[in-house]
């Protein structure tokens, strides 16, 4: 009898281990569940804003396999230029073969080679290509338009965009016409305040949107994609950017009364100065310039506009050159220098007069 017992113990005792065992390794199980799920959801997710487009991209095989996850993660060169050989292959409908040496020392990847044949990426000098460094917002615009230009070389890409961001001096030449082309059709926008920030760095969600959406405008395009948000000419932008290199040289520059430079300037010896610098023939005086040109509203004001001011409401006696977010620039008076002022307050607001385009 003690005998049946103490087996009968020994059993319930290992049915109890056996449970226990089975219990933890259940909840050790749905703890790591749990763990990776939160893992899941914090860097494969993409953001609420970014789902949908992802989500469509995918399908279209628009993003590589290596950007499919880590969505906030700061996307890479050789991430991107992997992103704009798909972009680039999904507009043309077919694949890009090639068979050649790497031209960088730093990176065999066969998609950063393609980028670079193409003409869509560069290197960093030196023979390197920087593979791992995080992209720009003005390298994205400049590849993306590359990319554009090679998928659909019958494009018409002399509009672009007029619109002048509070840091357009910030942007390098070289991306201009592109940060200029592709706000035009809608693909990029500003960060909020009317800044671009082109030296920012770009999310791997915030590229694919980018990559997605400038596939869209194309296949829907037809011939040509639309400039509709501001458009100009090349020569316009080529004018403005000029414009912009002869005002900061200026900068800082004494008043002098009668002054047309170099070493000093009245209001409208700066003006005619600088624009016939650009081969553009303006009268001497600031009253003789507000008589010249196109006339503009004030709520439509573009950079390059000359703004005249009058203390009497009808007599000119001021000039200067508007530079976009309120401000223009003016060599103002004796003591004073060359500088910016703002048109939306104080005196230059109370006595501003009219605006003239010259070009």
């Amino acid at each position: 009898m003690r005998k049946i017992c103490s087996k009968n113990s020994l059993v319930f005792m290992f049915i109890i281990i056996a449970i226990t065992i089975i219990t933890n390794i259940t909840y050790a199980d749905s703890a790591l569940q749990a763990n990776y799920q939160v893992s899941l959801n914090k860097e494969d997710i993409p953001s609420e804003w970014a789902k949908e487009e992802i989500y469509k991209a995918k399908q279209l095989y628009l993003i590589p396999e290596k950007i499919q996850g880590e969505y906030g993660k700061n996307i890479t060169r050789e991430e991107f230029s992997e992103a704009v050989i798909k972009l680039y292959e999904a507009l043309k409908a077919e694949k890009y073969t090639l068979e050649t040496e790497s031209p960088f020392i730093d990176t065999q990847n066969p998609e950063v080679i393609k980028a670079n044949r193409l003409g869509i990426v560069k290197g960093v000098g030196e023979g390197k290509f920087a593979p791992d460094e995080a992209i720009t917002r003005q390298d994205i615009s400049v590849m993306m338009y590359r990319t554009l230009k090679a998928a659909k070389p019958g494009y018409d890409y002399s509009i672009i965009s007029n619109h002048v961001f509070g840091d357009q001096n910030i942007i390098s030449p070289w991306a201009r016409e592109a940060v200029a082309y592709l706000y035009g059709i809608e693909v990029i926008n500003g960060v909020g305040g009317n800044m671009f920030n082109p030296l920012d760095n770009t999310s791997r969600e915030e590229a694919i949107v980018l990559i997605k959406r400038m596939y869209d405008k194309a296949i829907a395009s037809g011939n040509s994609i639309i400039v509709s948000r501001e458009g100009t000419s090349r020569r316009e932008l080529a004018m403005k950017m000029k414009l912009e290199e002869l005002i900061a040289q200026e900068m800082g520059k004494p008043y002098q009364w009668g002054g047309t430079g170099p070493k000093g300037y009245d209001c409208s010896g700066l003006v005619y100065s600088i624009y016939g610098k650009l081969g553009i023939a303006l009268p001497r005086t600031a009253s003789a310039q507000s008589k010249v040109g196109t006339y503009v509203p004030k709520e439509s004001l573009a950079y390059g506009d000359l703004v005249f001011f009058a203390r009497d409401g009808k007599n000119v006696h001021h000039v200067g050159i508007y530079v976009g977010n309120g401000e223009f620039v003016h060599s103002p008076q004796t003591g004073d220098v060359v500088k910016k002022t703002t048109l939306l307050s104080g005196y230059y607001q109370k006595c501003y007069y009219t605006a003239k385009r010259v070009f």
